[in-house]
């Protein structure tokens, strides 16, 4: 009897089995938020994983007619941006938005350097946030048809 009570207390004190990860679930919380170099944290990484698409660095596959090029230019006060305009907030974040507010982006962002270009990226992306990393939210700019968009930081 008192084999049997202390088997049943010793067996309470072992943690139950990891469960096995789902397969078909991301292993984390997707935020939007892209790795260092622009891999995205899921999804696809090279144009060979999306068969006859095109992998966008949003991590997601689209036909080829639906992806083009963008380049976010910056400002700071109207001054172009610099090591010295850019003091107050070296590090910045940029994020690209649709219009259903699905969205992606990538920090730190160096603020010296004026421009941030993303090679592939869908048509439904249509305006981009930028702001201070770790500051809250940015300034808005929308991109033009030519794959353009000029924000000008505080």
């Amino acid at each position: 009897m008192r084999l049997a009570l202390v088997l049943a207390l010793v067996a309470g004190c072992i943690p139950p089995p990891t469960p096995e990860p789902d397969p078909y679930e991301p292993p984390y919380y997707d935020d939007g938020w892209t790795g260092p170099g622009g891999d995205p944290f899921y999804g696809c990484r090279q144009d060979s994983e999306c068969g006859t698409q095109t992998c966008a660095r949003d991590g997601q596959c689209y036909p080829a007619s639906s992806i083009r090029s963008v380049t976010t230019t910056w400002t700071i006060d109207g001054e172009l941006a610099s090591t010295a305009s850019c003091t107050t907030h070296p590090s910045l974040y940029i994020r690209f938005h649709t219009l259903s507010e699905v969205s992606f982006g990538f920090a730190p962002v160096p603020c010296k350097n004026g421009k941030f270009f993303v090679d592939k990226i869908a048509t439904t992306f249509a305006r981009v946030e930028m702001g201070i990393d770790g500051a809250g939210s940015g300034n808005v700019g929308t991109i033009s048809s030519d794959g353009e968009a000029l924000i000008d930081l505080p």
